[in-house]
């Protein structure tokens, strides 16, 4: 992940006008001058009503030409500086969600066990936008502001000094008023941002979950409870919505008194031909475009105000530290032997550890099975070996070198792993079995180790083949389809080790012998693999090297069938309930099962 800049939590505008400030440089320039021809297009009106009232034809037509290209140059200015803006701004937006998303690659399975996907996916595209429309809409204004009055009221007071502070006069009042306001919506709109999250993460849990929702007829029950959330959501926008609200009218409100001022006040000078016609009209066009600028730093500072506060929340993410960084400075070239070492684990809140001292070594080209009880700690075990959690130092070891020590790439291209709940992307088939590939290797090897699982035929009937789409999470597939497409997705890399987690539990039993004896076939051509099959059926254990049980988060005992059936009261009691399936599926017990694969 890059590294965050200093100042880039404390003063992020600033961080990002530096980052980027071509495009921000060309399009204040651009406003500048945007705002400077609109500012002289009344002093032009002004000189050609006078010229006019003073029937002098060359300052009219002066004035008609100098009208015409003041305005000439606004509209080219404003094309500009939307331009400029434009780019500066999603540049922002696209380096944020950047970090934002390099930071999720980074955190473990804890953090988001406790966190709802939709309360994500709120903050990287409603929170990164607010910023947006902050750092570059509400910038935008500000400095428009700022320009505005910077050059309109010298103006008035070189056309009147007694006209200007007459119809100014309550513009001193508005920043103590902008100040309350400011910080009202803040921590408003702050509120309203963390109820949105809610409200899209139980969205999203529904929608995932509509299934068992349906099938339990509780359809009612769910509306509900997201109405009461929705309900939620809508107070507290109410709320921020009363404050926002009232900053555009106070405003104008300030301004247009000055419109009432200067026609009740000011008017007796023009009938006593003390001020030119032409000059009142000036006057009370500055008058009108002051209306703008009180407007602007009012939804201005509302914008920056929303920005700022959905930045906090970028903040809490981006600050938070993950529990498996990766700070290793080792890379292993090839695979001789995965050590565990009296391995101890607890979850955060658990009362009772979900490993304990636990120990075996893995050496390339054996196969190790693994059973027990559901809840043992067998998904736990190839999680820490995976290092998806932190293990304890120097209790996983691979060639001699503790886990952490390993750089994340380097342990990813050791390890492949397919885990119990099968994961297809919405993309082509083939993309998805290439998914652990630096580059899409062609459709031959897709084939073979397709083969290997027997699902390639069942692609081929597909009217699209192997450039067919999956919806959602593969919801157009089987849950056995869908495993067998993970586990070809692992034998394709060729890893030097091979984690399979319960990952044949959704296919039959004839297809899973099909699958382990083409595993078995692999020896030959993959000798060095080492393999982990976490499985309920005994029978696709049948062939392993050794097979550990694990019991409570014990091993209870390491052995081959016979071993175990002898030394293990747990394996003995699972052979019991499985014999008869055992009896009719086992070939060959003395054959070793193969950790190979056909890709």
């Amino acid at each position: 992940m890059r590294q965050i800049p200093a100042g880039f939590f404390k003063r992020p505008f600033i961080h990002y006008f530096k980052e980027h400030p071509r495009a921000f440089a060309l399009g204040v320039v651009s406003l500048f001058f945007t705002n400077l021809f609109d500012i002289l297009t009344p002093l032009a009106l002004k000189a050609g009503i006078d010229g006019l009232e003073n029937q002098d034809g060359h300052a009219l037509t002066t004035a008609v030409l100098a009208y015409a290209g003041f305005m000439a140059g606004y509209v080219v200015c404003r094309y500009l500086w939307r331009i400029f803006f434009g780019q500066f701004q999603h540049s922002v937006a696209e380096d944020l969600r950047n970090r934002i998303f390099e930071k999720l690659c980074t955190l473990g399975p804890t953090f988001y066990h406790k966190t709802p996907v939709g309360q994500l996916m709120s903050l990287i595209i409603n929170d990164v936008n607010t910023f947006r429309m902050a750092i570059g809409p509400g910038v935008l204004i500000l400095l428009d502001a700022v320009f505005y009055i910077a050059m309109i009221v010298p103006v008035m007071i070189w056309l009147s000094w007694s006209w200007t502070w007459k119809t100014l006069i309550i513009l001193p009042f508005v920043p103590f008023f902008m100040r309350k306001m400011e910080t009202l919506i803040h921590e408003r709109y702050r509120e309203a941002q963390d109820r949105l999250s809610e409200m899209s993460g139980k969205a999203q849990e529904i929608i995932a979950g509509i299934r068992p929702i349906k099938s339990f007829a509780q359809e009612d029950n769910q509306t509900s409870f997201f109405n009461v959330l929705s309900r939620a959501y809508e107070k507290v926008s109410n709320r921020f919505a009363i404050v926002d609200s009232a900053f555009d009218p106070v405003m104008q409100l300030s301004v247009t008194l000055g419109s009432v001022i200067l026609l009740w006040l000011c008017t007796p000078e023009v009938m006593r031909a003390e001020v030119t016609l032409g000059t009142f009209v000036a006057f009370h066009e500055y008058i009108k475009r002051m209306v703008w600028p009180m407007t602007a730093i009012g939804s201005g500072a509302s914008m920056c105000e929303q920005g700022l506060a959905s930045f906090d929340r970028i903040t809490e993410l981006l600050t938070t530290e993950t529990d498996i960084p990766d700070t290793g400075d080792t890379d292993l070239e090839h695979f001789e032997s995965l050590e565990v070492r009296d391995l101890t684990f607890h979850y955060e809140g658990a009362a009772n550890p979900a490993l304990h001292k636990v120990s075996f070594t893995l050496r390339a080209g054996e196969t190790i099975g693994i059973v027990g009880p559901v809840g043992a700690g067998k998904t736990t075990l190839l999680s820490l070996l995976c290092r998806l959690y932190p293990a304890p130092p120097n209790s996983i070891l691979i060639n001699g070198v503790p886990i952490e020590r390993l750089t994340r790439k380097s342990l990813a291209k050791l390890i492949s792993s397919v885990p119990q709940e099968a994961f297809l992307f919405s993309d082509t088939i083939s993309e998805n079995v290439a998914l652990g590939l630096e580059c899409f290797p062609g459709l031959e090897p897709i084939r073979d180790a397709t083969s290997v699982v027997n699902i390639d035929k069942e692609i081929d009937s597909m009217p699209q083949g192997y450039a067919s789409y999956l919806g959602e999470r593969g919801v157009n597939l089987s849950g056995g389809q869908k495993q067998r497409l993970t586990i070809a997705r692992a034998l394709i890399r060729r890893s030097p080790v091979l984690f399979l987690d319960d990952s044949l539990s959704a296919v039959d039993a004839k297809t899973e012998r099909a699958i382990v004896g083409a595993l078995k076939e692999g020896r030959a051509r993959h000798p060095d693999q080492a393999v982990i099959i976490v499985s309920h059926r005994l029978a696709t254990l049948m062939h392993a090297d050794r097979i550990i049980v694990i019991v409570n988060g014990e091993i209870e005992a390491v052995g081959t069938h016979d071993e175990l059936m002898r030394t293990s009261p747990t394996y003995e009691a699972m052979n019991r309930i499985q014999s008869s399936t055992i009896e009719s599926e086992t070939g060959d017990a003395a054959a070793p099962l193969v950790g190979g694969n056909q890709a």
